[in-house]
């Protein structure tokens, strides 16, 4: 049972910690426009870096237009999901690392 329950703990705690990377946002470095009102003749799109999440790569984008601007949303805003499953792969090999050294740790401490 304990080896049936394993891969399933470590896909939902790399789902978590996925869900949970897309709180570091930052903007750039690809643009969008934010807008029509620019230029000289005031009707030119009004390109500004967009706001993106996810760590280490970006997988959820602002969607300007059409999503509450500045602020990143699963239901509204664009998911690119080769991103998504990067980030869930390089979660996924972060918690097996890290359960091995778990592992190797305790019984060195035991003896």
């Amino acid at each position: 049972m304990r080896r049936l329950l394993s891969p399933i703990a470590l896909l939902l705690s790399a789902l978590l910690l996925t869900g949970l990377s897309s709180n570091v946002e930052r903007n750039g470095p690809e643009l969008a426009a934010y807008g029509n009102l620019c230029g000289a003749t005031q009707d030119e799109p009004c390109m500004r870096p967009r706001l993106n999440g996810g760590f280490p790569w970006a997988y959820l984008f602002d969607s300007p237009g059409i999503s509450v601007e500045g602020q990143l949303s699963f239901g509204e805003d664009e998911v690119r999901v080769y991103s998504f499953l990067a980030d869930l792969v390089a979660y996924m090999v972060v918690i097996m690392v890290c359960a091995r050294v778990v592992r190797h740790v305790e019984p060195a401490k035991r003896a």
